[in-house]
């Protein structure tokens, strides 16, 4: 087992606040209801924490076969402010920050101007693993994920498969923005047979501008993993492991597809509807006018080419049975969330779980309509088929008689005569009113999802008031 990329990312939501806990302190994902105690942490040059998951706030069933890394990226001036007060630490926090962004500087070959290299963070990556792979020890213990963002990704990357290899199991790789990716696979510290490795373990999420990573020297390229790049907007932070929305292993597509951006892992019909909205609301700037290139930008093919040339390929459209398992899926997901939510919460998790079954009552009828009619098509096949074979074996049987009496004898053996043609109107016909039925229900339990809503509006004016 290995956590998912959603909680990975809620893990390095809450690193820096973690660093300075001591070892066996007990850390919560905020929103998430999610615990973990700490096995080992390092806040020097390089800031990483090693959990595993517990069940509770007291740390109970530690679970040491999901033991996780995690690493932070470049430090930056500033980060260290807060420690003003005590003089000494903030001295060597303020030494451990140039340490960061020299290393960022180097890796990143002066911003391009050189072939730059791996990242030296991965020395301390390395160290931290063999130290945490130590203390799990006793506890029959596994390092089952790691994860990096910024510089910290090509250091994970390199340690996560280098283990991996050596061991031969799998480490799961959950990275965010990777910086200098190329230049430590170009330059040979991270090898072909860790790229390989890498391709088959890793995923690497991205902001659509490649904030930050733009300057290392190729553009934040990333030559191993699995990309998932989603679409930031102007204004936006896309440079955080928090700025993806994650579903499980995966962008939460639905998230950027219902605000009509991009996400990795859309369909060519999502993304086809996204580019006839960007197209429809595009607005001419001075800057395009003047080259004449604002043509291209309101035809949705130039969008789904960006698509296509950024995002990565379509992915294949879902069946009716995929996205009730979804539904399925999610439905539990929100009746757990509802539990421990109050507020405007409760009513937005609840407004959601009445849309989404409303929706899987629908699809459910669609696909008990389609399997009446699939499995009567079938009948009717198996039945002409064998009419067919006995008329042959007839023949053949009586192949002494003249044909025209063979005839008159089979004349009765028909479709016409075996087939009820009558009832299978009269089921098919049930099938189809029972769908009816049940997309109107679906209709009705979203007229009651807006009302939700509704009644949440009204009840915050009349408290404004």
């Amino acid at each position: 087992m290995a956590l998912s990329d959603k909680e990975v990312q809620g893990l390095q939501g809450v690193l820096k606040s973690s660093i300075k806990k001591v070892n066996g302190s007990v850390i919560e994902v905020e929103g998430e209801n999610k615990f973990y105690k700490i096995v080992l942490t390092t806040d020097s040059t390089t800031q990483a924490i090693a959990v595993v998951p517990v069940d509770n706030e007291k740390g109970e069933n530690p679970n040491y076969k999901e033991t996780t890394i995690v690493v932070a990226g470049t430090q930056v001036p500033g980060d260290n402010l807060e420690e003003f007060g005590n003089q000494p630490f903030f001295w060597k926090k303020n030494r451990d920050i140039v340490n960061s962004s020299e290393r960022a500087f180097f890796a990143s070959g002066a911003f391009g101007l050189f072939p730059g290299m791996l990242t030296p963070q991965a020395d301390d990556i390395d160290i931290f693993y063999q130290i945490t792979e130590e203390k799990i020890k006793p506890h029959n213990g596994t390092i089952s994920n790691m994860s990096g963002f910024s510089q910290g990704g090509p250091g994970v990357a390199y340690t996560a498969s280098k283990y991996g290899l050596k061991q031969n199991r799998t480490i799961k790789v959950t990275n965010f923005m990777d910086f200098a990716a190329k230049k430590a696979v170009d330059t040979g510290g991270i090898s072909k047979e860790q790229v390989d490795y890498l391709n088959k373990n890793a995923t690497i999420y991205r902001d659509s501008q490649r904030q930050v990573v733009n300057i290392d020297g190729n553009g934040g390229a990333v030559p191993y993993g699995k990309t998932m790049m989603f679409e930031i907007e102007d204004g936006e932070n896309g440079h955080s492991p928090r700025a993806p929305k994650l579903k499980g292993n995966a962008l939460d597509v639905d998230w950027y597809y219902k605000r009509n951006r991009f996400a990795s892992g859309m369909t060519e019909k999502q993304v086809r509807k996204i580019a006839e909205y960007k197209a429809k609301n595009f607005k001419p700037k001075l800057a395009l006018s003047n080259y004449g290139l604002e043509d291209n930008f309101d035809r949705p093919e130039h969008y789904i080419k960006e698509y296509l040339d950024n995002y990565g390929p379509f992915a294949p459209e879902p069946t009716k049975q995929d996205l009730i398992s979804l539904n399925i899926k999610q439905i539990k997901e929100l009746k757990a969330s509802l539990k421990s939510s109050s507020g405007s919460k409760k009513i937005s998790l609840r407004e959601e779980l009445v849309r989404v079954s409303a929706e899987t009552t629908k699809l459910q009828a669609e696909v008990y309509e389609e399997e009446i009619k699939s499995k009567i098509e079938s009948a009717k096949e198996n039945v002409s088929q064998k009419i067919s074979s006995l008329k042959s074996e007839a023949y053949s049987i009586a192949r002494h008689l003249p044909s025209s009496e063979v005839e008159v004898l089979l004349s009765e053996l028909s479709l016409d005569t075996a087939w009820n043609s009558g009832k299978e109107t009269k089921t098919i016909t049930a099938a189809s009113d029972y769908k009816n039925r049940m997309s109107q229900i679906s209709d009705n339990l979203n007229k009651v999802a807006d009302r939700i809503i509704e009644s949440d509006q009204i009840g915050a004016k009349i408290f404004s008031n």
